[in-house]
């Protein structure tokens, strides 16, 4: 749902939010629910704000309970620093909020009920968003970190594991929650949306990663040097076998091997690109050296 247009950039809220709004405004916690608004929108800037000063564009931003998603035109499966940067700026930026707050307590003995909540609000959305589920911060950062070692697509695929599992617990811990409070019940709806954003992001992973080969072929086109990595393979071997290997900024050359690992020929990141565009993912090494 579309709430305001700032410079250019749409900003829209998630029907869960709308539904953690209702919850709260049901229960009475109307000035607590106006408070976590805040923490989320101050929350997201930070991401928005690193965003932009890393020299992205940023087409929407999309509220969520636990913070925000910033789609960017650019594809940040090319470079895992930066998306490392953006992801943890939020949290840093909550947990700064935090650090100051304390300090105003202490040091104005502060007693307002609505100021304590916003402290305790960006300590919850700080921690709760480095959970190593995607689209979380946590997720993000973790996923990137791999991918410099096992490639963009593999990483995906390890975290949105991991994240399916926590998301069950998280479901799990809040029936029990909602059973001490029923204003808990809004945990369940989270976890039952990371879940499924979870799995679709699974889906998206392979657009993803054709979208950042092109990227490749325009960095290298603009910039005239790109880091290569050399990989070696058996000429049974399939191309999903090998582009799960790839990694983020690196043009890869591909050395073929028979059984008795006597080199039969030399693939290119673009030969393996037009090989799975014609034959397809499940297509032998072997058959991309005959076809060439």
């Amino acid at each position: 749902m579309r709430l305001i247009k700032v410079y250019g950039v749409d900003i829209k809220v998630n029907v869960v939010l709308c539904i953690v709004f209702f919850i709260f405004f049901i229960f009475g916690y109307v000035e607590n629910l106006i408070i976590s608004f805040l923490v989320v929108l101050l929350h997201e800037g930070a991401h928005v704000f690193t965003a932009k000063l890393l020299g992205y564009t940023i087409k929407k931003i999309e509220i969520f309970p636990f913070g925000g998603v910033a789609v960017i035109e650019e594809t940040l499966a090319m470079n895992p620093r930066d998306e490392i940067l953006i992801a943890s700026s939020g949290p840093i930026f909550n947990f700064l909020m935090v650090l100051i707050g304390y300090n105003l307590l202490y040091r104005f003995y502060l007693t307002s009920e609505g100021f304590t909540f916003f402290m305790k609000s960006n300590l919850i959305i700080g921690v709760f968003n480095l959970f190593p589920i995607i689209p979380l911060d946590g997720g993000r950062i973790v996923r990137a970190y791999l991918a410099y070692f096992i490639g963009f697509k593999k990483s995906t695929k390890i975290v949105v594991i991991l994240s399916k599992m926590i998301s069950v617990l998280l479901f799990v811990w809040g029936c029990y929650m909602t059973k001490l409070n029923k204003l808990n019940s809004y945990v369940l709806f989270l976890a039952i949306f990371l879940y499924i954003a979870a799995h679709k992001e699974q889906r998206v992973a392979i657009f993803i990663f054709m979208k950042e080969i092109t990227q490749k072929k325009r960095h290298l086109l603009c910039n005239s040097v790109l880091s290569t990595k050399y990989l070696t393979a058996v000429k049974s071997a399939s191309v999903k076998d090998v582009i799960n290997q790839f990694a983020p900024r690196k043009y890869h050359i591909v050395t073929v091997m028979d059984t008795r690992c006597n080199v039969i020929g030399v693939l290119t990141e673009n030969d393996i690109f037009n090989g799975m565009v014609k034959y397809g993912l499940n297509a032998s090494l072997e058959k991309l050296l005959r076809g060439a």
